[in-house]
């Protein structure tokens, strides 16, 4: 089995915004939870979004999209 590349692309910074990557899942249980990682929380890094079932986050982005707008903006706590 050969290595896979990922595709290339490029970032342009911006020092006003806050940046933020969002992994996307394609052939994913739909059923399942996308949620944050526990041992990744703690105080100084509190949970900062709601979890979410894969069949409405994909139902979520595409109507978020058509209004270009994010939905992951709609998960905040």
């Amino acid at each position: 089995m050969g290595s896979s590349k990922g595709p290339v692309h490029r970032v342009v910074t911006n020092s006003e915004k806050e940046m933020m990557s969002l992994a996307m899942f394609y052939a994913a249980d739909l059923e399942k939870e996308i949620e944050p990682i526990a041992e990744l929380l703690d105080e100084n890094q509190p949970i900062r979004y709601k979890k979410i079932k894969c069949k409405d986050f994909v139902s979520a982005h595409y109507e978020y999209l058509s209004k270009r707008e994010m939905v992951i903006e709609s998960l905040k706590i």
